[in-house]
């Protein structure tokens, strides 16, 4: 419906509902549905944990983040100091919100009009992050100016005018009508002043990656709660929607998103809290998630949840990822063959902000079941953003993976690893991927990004080839040459000659056979093929593990349920240890198999057995 949506017809939807009787986020409007939240066991450390963050914030009123602090991120990369502190600072919004709609109590009322007022009287909703996004030379020539920049709208930004308006929305007759005033007055200062009253694009409309979808469904969100001329809303919702259109643009046709799981939630979500709440401004005559190609998009996820909480984790991404079963269940209602996951990936209300908590508990089922002991296979090569997955659940529990990614490098949240892999067994990627790493200034810098462990070709199971690694760019990219899902296995070739630049390469090819007949355990076989001009200096295999890898005879390394079987003739093997630290400054130790080729010549074959154990 979005790609076919008119101006004219939004208008209309907008002008002829305008004045009949509709509730926007109706669910929030129920004192039964959320008397029922109150009362579920599943979150009944959730309601505690709210309580004493509101008695702490009542009694030691937290302070906003300093000066010193928020210049951190342009003096020394550092963004988690601020973020961290500003994220203690905001706890007692989301803790007096939630609590104040719930419990007609003074002292939760008072709460929350003090932390909206002090939310209010932030100089910048926008992180130190994010300052001067539109600016060419971002995030350089920022920092070092006499004056700050001009405002811009981030996701923070964004996302805060959109909790705030609905927060007001919904609880604005108890609130003080100045605490009200304030809200409509800075988020048309700070939001629709700057992203509305100007034609210069925000840098992140022209992107096709998660920001587009949380900043302008944000952004949109605020304005169908706060505007009421319906003719200045379907101006404003107009421009929401295009560049909606340009992020959905970013899923392949198969639903796929380079991003991964993680920023697929994140992204997807804000679309969804936005869409639902246009379809209840319009009285449902527009739904933006009735449409094939979103129905594609909402079932991703499922795919790349394998078990015990793992994910496939290619790019910026944790190997653990939650997921709103309230944003699934929701899905449900479009796509009825969308499944709740287990509980291991069950998000925790904790988490979440108001936006996400309010949807995760008002909209997912009083009982939940989930799709846990599902069995049988689960796979899809996604030939648009290059991707393949493919899961085999038993009866008995069991479960193994496999996953491969092709390309290009310079996706959004782009690590260089055309043609990695990750191997899955029974809740462990064995084979893996190291994930994300700490987000500062220089992390996002290419220069300094990959020469990390985390988003380096080094760091992840591709060649080095003659002494290359991976180049950074939209140049460096794979080609599939050959796809297919058979009765017993799952078949990819890449052509990985563009992802190097390499003067010796001519051609360079990995082909993935994914063996994965009825009754049998699976294993995977990896063929490599290099051509080059001259004998080359050196060619290297690097996989990488979770686990330690051990001698288990000639040809064979024991990497925890997963033999890996090579030519004792052809490659020498080493193994590196290397410690990664996570976005999360969590450490875990990786595993580097090095095998280096005995015999040089200007054709080079390979071939590695992975047998699960």
């Amino acid at each position: 419906m979005l790609n076919q949506l008119t101006l004219r017809q939004l208008k209309n939807a907008l002008e002829e509902t305008k004045h009949e009787s509709y509730s926007l986020f109706a669910e929030a409007r129920s004192p039964e549905r959320w008397k029922r939240a109150r009362e579920n066991a599943r979150y009944q450390s959730y309601w505690l944990k709210q309580e004493e963050q509101a008695r702490q914030v009542m009694e030691n009123p937290p302070s906003p983040p300093l000066f010193s602090e928020f210049t951190l991120f342009g003096d020394s990369g550092d963004r988690g100091i601020y973020q961290t502190k500003l994220n203690q600072y905001d706890a007692g919004l989301y803790a007096f919100s939630m609590l104040a709609i719930t419990e007609n109590r003074p002292e939760w009322k008072t709460g929350l009009e003090n932390a909206i007022w002090g939310k209010c009287n932030e100089y910048t909703w926008v992180l130190p992050a994010h300052i001067g996004l539109y600016h060419n030379d971002y995030p350089n020539g920022i920092w070092d100016q006499p004056v700050p920049p001009r405002e811009t709208v981030d996701l923070n930004a964004a996302m805060t005018a959109f909790s705030l308006a609905e927060i007001v929305h919904l609880q604005g007759d108890r609130l003080h009508p100045w605490v009200v005033h304030r809200v409509k007055e800075e988020i048309d200062r700070r939001i629709f002043q700057v992203y509305f009253h100007s034609p210069l694009p925000q840098n992140w409309e022209l992107k096709t990656n998660n920001w587009p979808a949380v900043c302008s469904s944000s952004i949109g969100a605020a304005a169908i709660y706060l505007i009421d001329d319906s003719e200045k809303l379907a101006g404003m919702i107009w421009r929401v929607l295009g560049v909606l259109r340009n992020y959905l643009s970013g899923f392949d046709e198969q639903g796929a998103t380079p991003e991964g799981p993680a920023y697929w939630h994140y992204g997807f979500s804000h679309f969804v809290y936005f869409a639902e709440l246009l379809k209840e401004r319009t009285q449902g005559r527009i739904s933006l998630l009735e449409d094939a190609k979103v129905g594609s998009i909402s079932q991703f996820p499922q795919l790349c949840m394998l078990s015990g909480g793992k994910v496939v984790n290619f790019s910026d991404s944790a190997d653990e990822v939650r997921m709103s079963t309230g944003l699934l269940h929701r899905l449900q209602s479009y796509v009825p063959a969308l499944q709740l996951p287990s509980d291991a990936y069950w998000l925790d209300p904790s988490a979440c902000s108001w936006l996400d908590a309010s949807r995760l508990m008002l909209w997912s089922p009083d009982r939940l079941v989930s799709e846990e002991n599902q069995q049988g296979i689960r796979e899809q090569i996604f030939t648009g953003n290059q991707w393949v997955i493919s899961k085999v659940s038993y009866a008995e529990g069991r479960t193994y993976a496999f996953a491969a990614k092709g390309g290009y490098n310079e996706e959004p949240h782009n690590h260089n690893d055309l043609g990695h892999f990750i191997i899955h067994v029974d809740g462990e990627n064995v084979l893996a991927d190291t994930g994300i790493g700490v987000y500062t200034k220089q992390y996002f810098q290419p220069k300094y990004r990959y020469e990390l462990i985390n988003a380096g070709s080094h760091g992840h199971s591709v060649p080095i080839v003659d002494g290359c690694r991976q180049g950074f760019g939209k140049s460096y990219r794979s080609e599939i040459l050959f796809s297919e899902i058979s009765e017993n296995e799952v078949e990819v070739l890449l052509d990985l000659t563009k992802a190097y630049d390499c003067a010796s390469l001519k051609r360079f090819t990995r082909k993935f056979v994914w063996s994965r007949s009825k009754n049998e355990i699976p294993q995977l076989v990896i063929s490599d093929k290099a051509a080059f001009s001259q004998v080359p200096a050196s060619f290297q295999e690097v996989f990488i593990s979770s686990r330690l890898p051990q001698e288990a005879g000639s040809g064979r390394l024991q990497i925890g349920p997963v033999m890996l079987n090579y030519d004792p003739e052809a490659w020498n093997v080493d193994v590196e240890t290397i410690t990664v630290v996570n976005h999360y400054h969590v450490s875990h130790q990786f595993y580097r198999v090095l095998l280096n080729c005995k015999n040089l010549k200007p054709e080079i074959a390979s071939e590695f057995r992975f047998e699960i154990v």
